[in-house]
C-alpha cells in the first residue's frame, strides 16, 4: 500500500492520556531490544530543542516534523496498522512518555546538570519502535534552580481502584477511566526518571497488561491523573476487560500493595 505524504497539523501535545507511555512498561523495559524494530517509514526531523542548546529552566520545549507517517494516539494499544503510530521521546535512554502532537515538553526533574540527550522514535500503535525512524539531539542544562524532587514515605501499601465506569457497563465512542489512588502520589515530571519512592503513575491496557511488541502492546496510554481518556477507535465490539496498574517512575510494574484494578465492560 502506497503511504501518501502526512506532516504534523498543529495539534497541541497530547501525550495520549495524561499524558498526556505495563507488565513491563511501555517499552517493556526502557533499555529496549535493538533487535526488535517496525519499520514504518516516518522521517522525523528535530526543530527543537538546537544541538548543545542551554537550558536553565526546569523542562525542555521539544518541536519536531514528522513525514510519511499519521499520528493516531487514539489507536495506542491495538494492533498495528501501516502507516499510522505515534511517537516516543527518551531522555538519556529512557523512556519519557508517548506524544500526538508536534511540540512536547519534558520535565528535567531529578536530572543533572549537564549534557543531556533526547531521542525521537516512531512507534506503531502496539509500541514497537521505529529503530529506522531515531533521530538524537543533545542539550546542555544549567539550572538556576535546580527541581528536587524528594522520597515519601506512607504508613499504609499503595492502592489503585477504578471508581468509573462500573463494571458490567456499556460503553461506546470512547469513555473516562476514574481511578482513585492511595498512599502513592502520581507524577508526571517523573516519567522515565530513576525511581523516587512514594511516587510514580499508572497504565491504562486492554484485555491484558502483558504480551504484545516487547510486553506492552496493549497499553493504552498513562496517566499522573485522576482519570485517562480510553478511545475505543481501534477496540473491537464486544467484552473486554479495561485494566489500571500502578507503575514506578521507570515505567515498571515493582510497586507492592493492591496495584492493579479492573473493570469489565461491553463496547458497542
Amino acid at each position: 500500500m502506497q503511504r501518501r505524504r502526512r506532516t504534523f497539523a498543529a495539534a497541541g501535545l497530547v501525550a495520549c492520556g495524561a499524558l498526556a507511555l505495563t507488565g513491563l512498561a511501555l517499552a517493556g523495559n526502557p533499555k529496549k531490544s535493538k533487535m526488535m524494530s517496525a519499520n514504518t517509514g516516518a522521517k522525523i526531523h528535530i526543530l527543537a530543542p538546537k544541538p548543545g542548546q542551554l537550558i536553565t529552566g526546569n523542562a525542555v520545549l521539544t518541536d519536531v516534523a514528522i513525514s510519511h507517517f499519521k499520528i493516531d494516539c487514539a489507536l495506542a494499544g491495538t494492533a498495528p496498522k501501516m502507516g499510522v503510530g505515534h511517537y516516543h521521546i527518551d531522555l538519556d535512554g529512557a523512556l519519557v512518555n508517548m506524544f500526538c502532537g508536534p511540540k512536547a515538553s519534558v520535565s528535567l526533574a531529578n536530572v543533572n546538570p549537564g549534557r543531556h540527550t533526547l531521542e525521537f522514535k516512531a512507534a506503531e500503535n502496539n509500541h514497537m519502535e521505529d529503530m529506522h525512524s531515531a533521530q538524537k539531539v543533545s542539550f546542555v542544562y544549567r539550572p538556576t534552580h535546580p527541581l528536587l524532587i524528594k522520597p515519601r514515605t506512607f504508613a499504609g501499601a499503595p492502592s489503585i481502584t477504578i471508581v468509573s465506569p462500573k463494571s458490567g457497563s456499556t460503553v461506546s465512542g470512547g469513555f473516562n477511566l476514574v481511578v482513585a489512588v492511595k498512599n502513592f502520589i502520581p507524577s508526571c515530571a517523573l516519567y522515565g526518571k530513576p525511581d523516587v519512592a512514594g511516587y510514580g503513575h499508572w497504565h491504562a491496557f486492554v484485555d491484558t497488561t502483558k504480551g504484545g511488541a516487547m510486553g506492552m502492546g496493549t497499553m493504552l496510554g498513562m496517566s499522573c491523573a485522576k482519570s485517562f481518556h480510553v478511545s475505543l477507535a481501534g477496540i473491537k465490539p464486544g467484552v473486554h476487560t479495561f485494566f489500571a496498574q500502578l507503575e514506578d517512575d521507570a515505567h515498571m510494574p515493582t510497586i507492592k500493595g493492591h496495584s492493579v484494578a479492573e473493570v469489565t465492560l461491553t463496547v458497542k
